[in-house]
Parts: structure tokens; sequence; C-alpha cells
């Protein structure tokens, strides 16, 4: 990855960082990827100055290794907004490398790329020094050992791992928690107004949406309700400042 992050955040990819700049040794990431998705096929498919080129099921990716710090502006904003883990800053401020991994050549449909790419980021960081991944279009943070079992537990319930890929941040002013990254899949970011505070039940029902927007047929409309930890909501449809945003908030 280039130091030039709004470029390569348009690509579907992450990066990783590391806590030392030793050496990534690809037959420990091979071995590692089929004793974790043994069903899945991973090979080279080619090779370029600095980086490498793989293949996972029919989605293609190249991997570089980095002996300097993620660059602040990819880490800072979302660092600084990271619900979850408030000590992130803390925690990575002395990360000395990082690996990206970028979707390259052709890919056939966002959420199978996503997929795959994510499978083989639960396959480096056990054989590498990792300390967290960032994935580049949430943008949205996750300790190393999380993105693990997060990875295992939502694909082995055939469900999408949201949190891994779509960040949540808090309007404290507006009282309003809402999604970033749900457009990276060509669905409406999603918004919870009139909250008294960044609730992890409330959290968590953001990515129960998010998964119905990702796996349902069905077309929300404006108006109707749905119901939620906190009771029932109106759903309202935004197009605001060109975003679609799905905005729901407590029924009257």
């Amino acid at each position: 990855m280039s130091a030039e992050p709004q470029h390569e955040a348009k690509k579907v990819g992450a990066v990783i960082y590391l806590s030392s700049n030793r050496p990534l040794h690809l037959p420990e990431f091979f071995a590692e990827f089929h004793r974790s998705w043994p069903n899945l096929l991973l090979e080279k498919a080619g090779k370029e100055p600095h980086r490498a080129l793989f293949r996972v099921g029919k989605s293609n990716f190249a991997l570089e290794l980095h002996h300097t710090p993620v660059p602040q502006d990819v880490s800072d904003p979302v660092v600084n907004s990271t619900l979850h883990w408030p000590v992130a800053g803390d925690a990575l401020a002395h990360h000395q490398a990082y690996l990206s991994v970028v979707e390259s050549g052709e890919n056939s449909g966002v959420l199978n790329l996503a997929c795959d790419l994510t499978k083989a980021i639960a396959a480096l960081l056990p054989v590498t020094d990792s300390l967290a991944v960032c994935w580049l279009n949430g943008p949205a943070l996750n300790a190393s050992k999380s993105f693990v079992a997060t990875a295992r537990e939502m694909f082995g319930t055939g469900l999408y791992p949201l949190a891994l890929w779509v960040g949540v941040r808090w309007d404290a002013q507006a009282g309003t928690l809402y999604t970033s990254g749900m457009a990276q899949f060509d669905a409406p970011e999603i918004s919870l107004a009139q909250q008294s505070e960044p609730s992890p039940r409330m959290v968590d029902y953001l990515f129960h949406v998010g998964q119905s927007l990702l796996t349902s047929h069905h077309s929300i409309a404006d108006g109707e309700t749905a119901d939620s930890p906190h009771g029932k909501l109106k759903i309202e449809k935004s197009g605001a400042a060109g975003k679609r945003i799905l905005i729901l908030k407590p029924a009257r």
C-alpha cells in the first residue's frame, strides 16, 4: 500500500499492524490458511516488485510488507473513533511495521471478495507479530485475536463478519449511533437517532440490521417499523449529500 490512503481505500483491503519488522514466512501463512479453511483454495498468482500476488477462491489480492508504521492519516481517524477499543491508540502507538492486503486484478462481487480476504487475513494474524487489523473501507479497527475469533465464529454460523468491515461511530451532540462502511457493499448506511448513549446492545442491533440489508431481498420502505432492544423504531430513508441512509427513530 502506498502512503495514499484515499486512493487505496477505494479498493477492498486492510492493513495489519505489526509489533516488529521480522520477515514474513509465506509457508507458515499457507499452512495456517489450510488448517483454518481446508475447503478453500489459496495459491500464488504471481509476483511484482515488493509484493506477492495470491488467489483465494476466485478473489485476487496483493500482500506487501512495509517496514514503517501505518500512515497517520490512515490510523488516526479510526483509532480515535473506535468505540469498542478505547485504548487502541496506546496499544498501537509503538508498532514498527504493517502488512497491506488489498484486492488486485479482476474480482467477482464485493461480498465474496471481502469474505475471501478476511479468511486470508485471519490466517496471517497467528503467524505474524500482529496487533490489529484496520479494514480500510469502514474504516473498522479490531485487535488481532478479536478479528480471528469473530471471523471463525461468524463464518462458522453462515453470517457475514460485519463488525470486521463496518465501523460504528457515535455523535454525542446529535445523540446518533451510525455505521460507516456499508456503502462499500452498495448498501445504505444505518443511523440510530435519539440515543442517550452508545449502548453495546444497540451497536449489535446496527450489525443485525446490516446483516438483513445484505442478505434479504425484502425492500425496506419509508414509514415501516422495526423491533429493537429499545422498542419500536420507525424507518426513514434519506439521500442527503449523495449518501443513502436508513434512519431509525423511536416510534411515537
